[in-house]
């Protein structure tokens, strides 16, 4: 970050992980190292998650070691059981298990599986932003549907 930083007037930011990072030998290791990289970048956007509590914990943490940059967080909606799941297991993510059986009770309907996912990032949403999350980022997957009918859902459409 010091090199991007010598070459130009960029806003840097970097990764954190609100389920510490799958390689990290503790999760006080994991959060030491994204307040390091923190301090040095401008803003940090999450992998995605399931439960709030994993983001709150994250920026209390960070806060606690002294850093308190923006934190956005990363989101997903679970618009497909096997993709979400599939995604959860490569970033190192719990699967929920309250997840996971509300969308095998609709599986055999995309549409419902779809409907329950937005219902259930809607719900995330409004429990990050009540809680002071300074903003959301979403992993689309370049299907931006879902986002824009959660975006609605929050009430945050203009006019």
């Amino acid at each position: 970050m010091e090199l991007i930083r010598e070459v130009g007037d960029f806003s840097v930011g970097v990764a954190a992980h609100p389920e510490p990072h799958p390689r990290s030998a503790s999760r006080e290791s994991d959060r030491f190292h994204t307040a390091e990289k923190l301090r040095a970048a401008d803003f940090a956007i999450t992998q995605f998650f399931f439960d709030p509590a994993h983001y709150f914990d994250l920026v209390d943490s960070l806060r606690a070691l002294g850093v308190d940059k923006p934190v956005i967080a990363g989101i997903m909606p679970a618009t497909s059981l096997g993709s979400i799941k599939r995604m959860a297991e490569m970033q190192g993510s719990e699967f929920p298990a309250w997840l996971a059986e509300k969308l095998h009770a609709v599986g055999d309907d995309p549409a419902a599986v779809r409907a329950v996912g937005i219902a259930e990032a809607t719900k995330l949403c409004a429990a990050l932003l009540e809680g002071g999350a300074p903003g959301l980022h979403f992993y689309t997957l370049n299907r931006s549907t879902a986002t824009r009918e959660i975006y609605e859902n929050l009430g945050l459409r203009e006019g």
